[in-house]
């Protein structure tokens, strides 16, 4: 991959994240409900999964979710059910004002489990292996080094993603006076809750 190659690939790929979509979405529903601090540290788990997503398209995985409209349809139920059942818990989530001023959920929730949802969230459309399954072989030459290459092209996914992601979620974390009492963020985890489930109503309902 040369230099021209490489900065066409970083425009690509930063595109990407930064299109509107479930994880996208759960950084910034992340930075305005817990701050910035969770939410970036959050975004690791974000980077983690496309990192799994990435080794899984080496073994051949996405080829085989391309290929057989079964194991597609399989993950695809299983990413739209955890969706929906994450907008449900979200939409029932019960508020209250802290002594700060600031509205939070009843069950405080670590970074260690933001980091786990936001994982589970980017593992969640099988779209996104078949993604990247059809991007990577575009920019690795077969005349050289494979290795190096997907290693270069994985680490600069991990970067782009945690850059892009880590601002929608510190931009977001602005807007969090806004919760500055029950009755608001009751109305935001409605919101953010129908928006999640309509997110797995979508992707149930998506073709490859």
């Amino acid at each position: 991959m040369n230099l021209n190659e490489y900065l066409i690939f970083v425009v690509i790929t930063f595109t990407f994240m930064l299109s509107p979509g479930p994880s996208t979405f759960n950084s910034m529903n992340n930075g305005i409900r817990y701050g910035a601090r969770k939410s970036v540290i959050a975004v690791l788990g974000n980077v983690a999964a496309f990192q799994l997503l990435i080794v899984l398209s080496v073994i051949g995985l996405g080829a085989v979710l391309a290929a057989s409209e079964m194991a597609f349809q399989i993950i695809k139920v299983i990413g739209a059910v955890y969706l929906a059942y994450l907008g449900i818990i979200i939409w029932r989530s019960q508020t209250v004002v802290s002594a700060n001023g600031v509205g939070e959920t009843r069950v405080d929730i670590s970074a260690l489990q933001l980091c786990k949802r936001a994982f589970l969230v980017s593992m969640s459309n099988p779209k996104a292996l078949i993604y990247i399954t059809a991007l990577l072989p575009q920019f690795i030459n077969l005349n050289q080094p494979s290795l190096p290459q997907f290693i270069l092209t994985a680490l600069t996914i991990g970067a782009t993603q945690f850059a892009a992601f880590s601002a929608y979620a510190i931009l977001s974390s602005k807007a969090r006076i806004w919760l500055n009492n029950s009755n608001n963020l009751k109305i935001f985890n409605r919101i953010s809750g129908a928006t999640f489930i309509g997110f797995g109503i979508a992707l149930g309902l998506t073709e490859r």
